[in-house]
């Protein structure tokens, strides 16, 4: 008999002690599918789900964005080590190609040196008032924006995909920050706050404009922060020749939102649209693969 008390016994302090980790991992499944709102928004991003896996690396998220990142001088890419590579802009064709294509635009030599000729003869996807061209989902109420000649064929890429022999290696943007050429070409930092700007490329058929400005305010939070009520402003102040255009999306100021863990967790205060008409001289071509 004393031993199957023995045995009771231990049974009921393992079942105690599994019980708060229990508790734990069901609360943290609930906190992970809170929906998001539109007057509190709430975002966890690749970043955090990163860090999480290694909190030695808190300090270090400099580090984290040049993970199998590098960034060209001079307009090359020095100790390249992948050979002759395309650079190409997957598109699909405007009436509804099911088909994705390639359209190539450049290449990388086995030196590193990076060549652009972006062609003259360009096919278009979608008309400029196409609501799936805002892929910086920054502006919250779309009749803000005011277009000239909407019907203008159109074709934007915020990132060059990279090819070596027809395989995909990895993905090319360009800008004047490692942070910010990362945050506007992911969903899930779109929002951040580091400040910087990204250069997109876009063709149009024919010369056309996307105006408008929203000022709004914002009640915002990431995993590990508080809620903090914020100022945004989004700028589009695009004018578009024929053919091809440079589009400059930059990031003014941030809101600061203290984490928990010392974790870069800002909101952007402004985002300006606007087309230029050459690439920045402070510019750099970031290349980032697997």
């Amino acid at each position: 008999m004393k031993h199957y008390r023995i045995l009771i016994i231990l049974i009921v302090l393992i079942g105690c002690n599994d019980t708060p980790s229990s508790k734990a991992k069901t609360t943290k499944a609930l906190a992970g599918n809170i929906p998001t709102t539109t007057s509190e928004t709430r975002i966890k991003s690749k970043e955090d789900n990163a860090l999480d896996k290694n909190i030695e690396t808190t300090n270090n998220q400099d580090d984290w964005y040049w993970k199998n990142t590098q960034m060209s001088k001079n307009n090359a890419f020095e100790n390249w080590e992948h050979g002759l590579v395309d650079l190409v802009m997957e598109y699909r064709l405007r009436h509804n190609e099911t088909t994705p294509k390639n359209l190539k635009v450049g290449y990388i030599d086995d030196n590193g040196s990076i060549n652009i000729t972006l062609p003259e003869n360009t096919p278009t996807e979608t008309s400029l008032d196409n609501l799936g061209n805002l892929v910086f989902y920054d502006i919250q109420d779309i009749s803000t924006l005011n277009y000239g000649n909407p019907d203008a064929g159109y074709l934007s890429k915020t990132t060059l995909n990279v090819l070596k022999n027809g395989e995909l290696i990895g993905a090319l943007t360009l800008g004047n920050s490692v942070r910010v050429t990362y945050n506007l070409t992911n969903q899930s930092t779109l929002s951040m706050g580091d400040e910087g700007y990204l250069i997109s490329w876009a063709y149009l058929e024919e010369a056309a404009s996307m105006k408008g400005t929203e000022k709004t305010k914002n009640k915002v939070r990431r995993d590990g922060t508080n809620t903090l009520e914020v100022e945004n402003t989004v700028v589009y102040d695009l004018d578009f020749k024929p053919g091809w255009n440079f589009i400059k999306t930059e990031v003014i100021g941030k809101y600061d939102l203290v984490h928990e863990r010392g974790l870069n967790a800002s909101w952007f205060k402004k985002h300006h649209h606007r087309v230029v008409s050459e690439i920045p001289e402070d510019a750099a071509y970031y290349f980032r693969f697997p």
